[in-house]
């Protein structure tokens, strides 16, 4: 097996048995079994189990930096904030596992301290990211702008992860486009 495979396996191992189990009732010999490795493999790549759950949530927030991209590619504001929206709801639904597991953590308060930074910092950097692409825009109080979009996105995504079993994410994408395609020059 390939290094990175190995890896990769033990992440995926971890992500369905923390959702599954939750991160307290989840041990590394479960989280190795799952994998189809020892647990000594699964100690040589991750040292806790606590750094498993920090490269599960740094593996989604590399992703969702990918997705940000689309906010400063350079592309003019309408295509920018259309591809950005395109990718971010494909995000949103390819990684639902990834992302509901890191919503409930927050609700668990000795998880959050562990997450929170984490998650926190990923925000921050998207925050900027959507500054950035409304200030070049020339958008009237572009951070204002940013934190209502980033808003409206987070409501969003806890809507379609936990609340409705049919929401709308297409229909979502053409309503945010139409809120905000007229703000940038």
């Amino acid at each position: 097996m390939r290094p990175q495979a190995g890896k990769q396996k033990i992440l995926d191992a971890a992500l369905k048995l923390f959702i599954e189990r939750g991160y307290h009732k989840t041990t590394v010999a479960e989280i190795a079994r799952e994998a189809g490795v020892s647990k000594g493999l699964t100690y040589n790549y991750y040292e806790s189990k606590e750094e498993l759950l920090y490269a599960i949530v740094d593996h989604a927030s590399q992703k969702m930096f990918e997705v940000g991209d689309q906010l400063v590619s350079g592309a003019g504001y309408q295509t920018a904030l259309l591809n950005f929206l395109d990718a971010y709801f494909h995000f949103l639904n390819s990684n639902r596992e990834y992302l509901s597991l890191q919503l409930v953590l927050l609700m668990q308060p000795d998880l959050k301290e562990i997450v929170r930074p984490m998650l926190k910092s990923r925000a921050d950097r998207l925050y900027k990211m959507t500054q950035t692409m409304f200030r070049r825009s020339r958008v009237f109080a572009p951070d204002q702008a940013a934190k209502r979009l980033m808003t409206e996105l987070d409501g969003i995504a806890l809507h379609y992860l936990f609340v409705y079993d049919d929401y709308p994410l297409e229909e979502m994408i053409k309503q945010l486009f139409n809120n905000y395609k007229n703000l940038g020059k």
